[in-house]
């Protein structure tokens, strides 16, 4: 018998082309795990708290522009249960796999 699986934790990954910077998903997020991050003239949405994050998906359903996709969070991720420190997942960080 193989033990139980672990189930797969999922995270918000940003689209930076397709952010618009609204922060409607930031207004959403009940544990404020997201920010807007300004980059220059522009704004875009950030995860800056991987640890907090739910994976309720209610800041990809709430994002007009599509810009939201919830990946299966890297290895590195997974394992900030037991850490404090976080670092940005964006799609160019993020695995290619959903599920």
């Amino acid at each position: 018998m193989s033990p139980p699986r672990r189930p797969t934790r999922l995270l918000p990954v940003i689209d930076p082309a397709r952010c618009t910077g609204c922060g409607r998903c930031v207004a959403v997020c009940a544990p404020h795990v997201l920010c807007l991050e300004r980059q220059g003239w522009e704004k875009t949405a950030l995860l800056h708290d991987a640890k907090g994050c739910t994976g309720c998906r209610l800041c990809a359903l709430r994002c007009p522009f599509g810009a939201i996709e919830m990946r299966a969070a890297p290895p590195a991720v997974q394992c900030l249960a037991s850490s404090s420190a976080c670092s940005p997942i964006t799609a160019a960080t993020a695995p290619a796999q959903a599920r």
